[in-house]
C-alpha cells in the first residue's frame, strides 16, 4: 500500500471512531463522505472501509450498512489517530479551582477527587491512596456494660482508640475482664494485627473459651478503623451507557470489589501502558470498557493512582486528558501539604 493510501485510511478510520464517539450509531460512507478534510467519493470510502474491516479495525453490526470500530480500531486510534489530548479550559478551571480551595484531611480529598472526575467525564471514577498505615496494638482493656455486654476498647500505637462490643455467653466477672486484657495486649504487642492468627490459652478453662471472640472483636475494631485506601464514584453513570443486564452487573460487581479494582490498575501500570481497552485488562466483566490510569506523585514518589472506567466509546481525548490533569494536580496538593 502506497503512502497516500494508507493516510486516505488512516484518515477515514480517526473519522468513523469520532464519528462514533458522538452518536454511538454506526456511522455510513455518505456520512464520512460529508465530513472536512476526508475529500474522496462514498464509493472510496466505502472501498476504504471494507478494507478496514478486513484488517479488524472495523465491525458492521448485525445488517447495518454503517460500521462500528472495533477493540483493535479503538487501540490504534489511541496509540496514533488520536490528534490531541483536549481538557478544554473550562474543565482546566474548574480542576485548577478544586484543587486551590481542597483545604481537606487525605481521605476526604481524595473522595472529593473521585466525585470531581466523575462529574467530569460521566465515567465510574478510582482514586487510590498511599498505602494505609499498619496498626499495631498498644493495649486491650475489656470494660463489662451491665448484663453479658463487654466493651472491647483497643488503643494502637498512634493513640487512636477503637471499640468493640460483643456479648458473652453469661455476666463476666471482673478478673476474667483483667485476665483476658492482660493476655490480648501482651499477645498483640508489637506485631501487626493483621498478621495475628495464632490463638493464647489461659490455664483458667472459663478464659480460655472466652479468649477467640475476643481476639476477633479486637481485630474487628482495628479493620473497622482501617481504610482500603480506594475510592470509588460514579458507578450508576457509567452503567447507563449499557443497555445489557449482564454487562452491567459484571461492572457493578467489579466496582464494589476494591483490591480487584487496585489490582487492575497495577496490572495496566505495570505493562507501561495508560489505556487498557476491551479485553486488554483481563476482566471478562469490563470487557465492554475501557480504563484509563494516571499516577500521581507526591515529592517525586508514586504513592497512587487515578483512574477512569468508561465504554469503549468514550472521547479518549478528553477522558486521557483529564486523568492526567487530575493526577498532577492532586499529587502537587498532596506535596503541598
Amino acid at each position: 500500500m502506497n503512502a497516500g493510501v494508507d493516510d486516505r485510511r488512516a484518515s477515514i478510520l480517526r473519522a468513523v471512531i469520532e464519528a462514533y464517539i458522538n452518536s454511538a450509531e454506526p456511522v455510513g460512507s455518505a456520512h464520512v463522505a460529508s465530513l472536512p478534510g476526508i475529500g474522496v467519493s462514498s464509493a472510496t470510502i466505502r472501498s476504504e472501509m471494507n478494507a478496514l474491516e478486513a484488517e479488524g479495525y472495523l465491525q458492521q453490526p448485525h445488517t447495518s450498512a454503517g460500521r462500528v470500530p472495533t477493540e483493535r480500531g479503538y487501540r490504534r486510534y489511541v496509540d496514533e489517530l488520536m490528534t490531541s489530548i483536549d481538557v478544554g479550559p473550562e474543565r482546566i478551571d474548574r480542576v485548577d479551582h478544586f484543587f486551590n480551595h481542597a483545604h481537606l484531611e487525605i481521605e476526604e480529598l481524595l473522595s472529593s477527587t473521585s466525585r470531581l472526575l466523575t462529574s467530569i467525564t460521566d465515567c465510574a471514577a478510582v482514586v487510590t491512596g498511599p498505602s494505609p498505615q499498619r496498626t499495631h496494638v498498644l493495649s486491650v482493656q475489656l470494660v463489662s456494660l451491665g448484663g453479658r455486654a463487654v466493651l472491647i476498647v483497643v488503643v494502637d500505637a498512634n493513640g487512636s482508640v477503637e471499640k468493640r462490643t460483643m456479648e458473652w455467653p453469661s455476666e463476666p466477672e471482673e478478673r476474667h475482664l483483667i485476665e483476658i486484657g492482660t493476655i490480648l495486649t501482651n499477645h498483640f504487642r508489637n506485631r501487626e494485627v493483621r498478621e495475628v492468627d495464632d490463638i493464647p490459652h489461659s490455664p483458667d478453662a472459663m478464659v480460655d473459651t472466652l479468649i477467640p471472640a475476643c481476639i476477633l472483636a479486637a481485630k474487628e475494631a482495628v479493620r473497622g478503623a482501617e481504610r482500603d485506601g480506594v475510592f470509588i464514584d460514579g458507578a450508576s453513570r457509567v452503567v447507563r451507557a449499557f443497555d445489557a443486564l449482564e454487562t452491567v452487573r459484571g461492572i457493578i460487581s467489579i466496582l464494589e470489589r476494591h483490591y480487584m479494582v487496585v489490582s487492575l490498575m497495577r496490572s495496566i501500570l505495570s505493562k507501561g501502558q495508560g489505556v487498557a481497552i476491551g479485553s486488554e485488562h483481563g476482566l471478562s466483566s469490563l470487557r465492554e470498557c475501557a480504563v484509563i490510569v494516571a499516577p500521581y506523585r507526591v515529592d517525586g514518589v508514586q504513592v497512587g493512582t487515578v483512574g477512569l472506567i468508561g465504554p469503549t466509546r468514550m472521547n479518549y481525548g478528553s477522558v486521557i486528558g483529564v486523568a492526567q490533569l487530575v493526577s498532577e494536580g492532586l499529587g502537587k496538593r498532596l506535596s503541598e501539604g
